[in-house]
């Protein structure tokens, strides 16, 4: 990691653990070197920076371009790894800017349903993950993130914030899927059944 993302990532880990009892289970699944997609659930401004805290990799993730118009707080995101993204288009630039990173051996986080689920409950994923997964081919992820849309009264019942990680999608895991729009929806609904897998033995637990 480097120097600035380092002090960030102790920084949130620290305010984590002592406001909501944070717990991550199953960060050893993720590769120490090399590129690899983590994909999540989304329903939180915070899930980035959180997912981030789990992992011991530095991550990087797209994020709407919508929060770059500030200026501040663009050039505070983008220091800590977002890609603006157009969201409601297929936006070339940032795809290819993903897989880019993803070939040059970087970790990047990925939210499958392209937007955050109001409710929690899981959404339709877009193809983007599934594009980017077959021009990278490298492993995926899944993960799950829990408690983070309601960090206020997560905080004042003493609940626990969890993320966990599932084991890793080899790259053979992708030789099925056709390299078309049919091949990238059936990759993201094949990875959100992981993560809701990964959700209910988690919350078993």
């Amino acid at each position: 990691m480097r120097t600035h993302y380092y002090i960030g990532w102790l920084i949130i880990n620290l305010i984590l653990k002592i406001f909501w009892r944070f717990k991550r289970i199953g960060a050893e699944y993720i590769p120490k070197t090399g590129g690899v997609i983590i994909a999540a659930n989304h329903v939180a401004y915070v899930d980035p920076p959180f997912l981030g805290a789990a992992s011991s990799r530095e991550l990087y993730y797209l994020a709407k371009a919508e929060l770059f118009s500030n200026a501040i707080f663009g050039w505070l995101i983008r220091k800590y790894n977002a890609i603006p993204v157009t969201r409601g288009a297929f936006d070339r630039r940032a795809i290819n800017r993903a897989i880019q990173l993803l070939k040059q051996g970087k970790a990047l986080l990925f939210f499958p349903e392209g937007t955050r689920s109001r409710d929690g409950n899981f959404l339709e994923p877009k193809l983007g993950l599934g594009k980017v997964a077959l021009e990278a081919q490298v492993p995926i992820i899944p993960a799950y993130i829990h408690n983070s849309g309601q960090l206020f009264s997560t905080f004042l019942k003493r609940k626990r914030l969890f993320i966990g990680f599932d084991r890793p999608l080899k790259e053979s895991f992708l030789e099925k899927f056709p390299k078309d729009k049919e091949g990238y929806k059936r990759i993201g609904q094949e990875i959100m059944k992981k993560i809701s897998r990964l959700k209910e033995k988690m919350e078993a637990n």
